[in-house]
């Protein structure tokens, strides 16, 4: 006789014995519970005599409330029975979700941000130099308004690049608004952001002089021409695709590896012009700040030792079908493709559609990231069933690896390693 689980985030009492056998209860009934969430999957994956889960909707609408749709759809693409029990209370719930997001949705824009826009209000995070006033209005922050004039003096006047200016703002120990250190993308956006000389730009609305500068001008617009001439327009070359990128990170800074390509030109002897183009991964911390010293990967290389390496522990580690279960589930569903699901849902059934039907809805819906092969989740869940998952991965990385799609490869990695760090003189993969 199958067993059946009840999930849920509070103690269901008499009723647990009318629902199943087995009770998994969350401790934390209003926030998300990965390590638990983790554990059930594991109950699912490693227990075949279980193939019925109930589960107990909390009571409010939170984070909670979506990890356990999220699971659900989970668990039913898994191909167990899943059965989902709402609480006393949720229809209304739900209604008030779904009216408050749509009114949220249908007025926001015109309420909250083009009529202030239209003013040249504040909008959301003011950029570094500005700060919100008592009017909504933009009010100068003078410390800060004398590092973005400090920054555009050393551009246009001093000739700095922005890697040089970067270096010298850490070597003052001149900090950004949230106390990190400066670097290329910090400083272009502050160098190409017109609100410096006074100019609003939100919601299709420009304001000229519509608050004090910080920059006047004739120097920004120097900036600017400063700016093109360095990056002459040209033919971008076709990016090629770093497995890596994102995935490994800095042992020391807990950054991440990132792919670059660069291109060099030389002479020969002969003065016959050569052109020779290389990919490497670096430290993003860095590329761009120059504050970690890890060294630089080359790409072919690099990614090779990473995919020998989860060749050899796929041999050696047990819970490796843990990891890849648990990966897939982070990975291949999104909470707001549910929250759309339900705004569609409620759109197109009657206001008062049966909690029931509601809810078989969402956990049946096709709620995948498009970033990934639609064939490749069921190849996954068909070797599993079959007991043949870790030979299905092993051959992927052994005989299929060369001729398989790049952004497979990436999201094969990405599902079968917990973590990928890099240091100096080695390298930690944890499957």
């Amino acid at each position: 006789m199958n067993d059946s689980v009840i999930v849920s985030s509070v103690d269901p009492g008499s009723n647990t014995h009318e629902l199943g056998n087995n009770l998994f209860l969350f401790d934390k009934p209003f926030v998300s519970n990965p390590g638990q969430i983790k554990d059930l999957i594991n109950i699912a994956i490693n227990n075949k005599s279980i193939n019925t889960f109930t589960i107990l909707l909390p009571s409010h609408i939170n984070n909670l409330f979506w990890d356990f749709l999220k699971l659900s759809n989970f668990l039913y693409s898994l191909g167990l029975n899943v059965e989902v029990i709402t609480p006393e209370g949720f229809t209304t719930s739900i209604n008030d979700f779904v009216n408050k997001t749509k009114k949220n949705v249908g007025q926001s824009t015109k309420k909250y941000f083009q009529e202030p826009a239209s003013l040249g209000k504040v909008l959301g995070r003011t950029p570094f130099g500005y700060l919100k006033n008592e009017h909504g209005d933009f009010g100068i922050v003078g410390h800060e308004g004398d590092i973005v004039q400090q920054i555009f003096s050393l551009y246009v006047n001093e000739n700095y690049g922005l890697r040089k200016i970067a270096s010298f703002l850490n070597s003052k120990n001149i900090k950004t608004r949230k106390g990190n250190t400066w670097n290329i993308a910090s400083l272009r956006l502050i160098l190409t952001n017109s609100i410096y000389m006074g100019t609003y730009k939100r919601y299709r609305f420009t304001k000229f002089s519509n608050h004090q500068p910080i920059i006047a001008s004739s120097i920004f617009r120097k900036a600017q021409d400063i700016l093109s001439s360095r990056t002459p327009l040209r033919k971008l070359p076709k990016k090629d695709f770093f497995l890596l990128s994102g995935l490994a990170k800095c042992g020391y800074c807990k950054n991440s590896y990132v792919g670059v390509q660069k291109h060099q030109y030389w002479k020969t002897q002969t003065s016959r012009l050569n052109k020779g183009s290389y990919k490497y991964y670096k430290c993003l911390s860095n590329l761009n700040n120059n504050i970690c010293m890890t060294e630089s990967r080359r790409a072919d290389t690099f990614e090779t030792e990473v995919v020998k390496r989860i060749i050899l522990l796929l041999t050696t580690k047990d819970n490796i079908i843990s990891t890849i279960f648990y990966n897939l589930f982070l990975n291949q569903f999104d909470v707001e493709n549910i929250k759309i699901q339900l705004l569609k849902t409620k759109d197109t059934i009657d206001y008062q559609i049966d909690n029931t039907t509601l809810i078989n809805t969402l956990v049946t819906a096709d709620l995948y990231n498009q970033r990934s092969s639609k064939n490749f989740m069921p190849q996954i869940i068909n070797s599993w069933k079959s007991g043949s998952l870790l030979t299905y991965i092993y051959r992927i990385f052994t005989e299929e690896w060369t001729e398989l799609d790049p952004v497979l490869k990436k999201i094969t990695i990405e599902l079968c390693t917990k973590s990928i760090n890099v240091y100096q003189n080695r390298l930690r993969i944890i499957i």
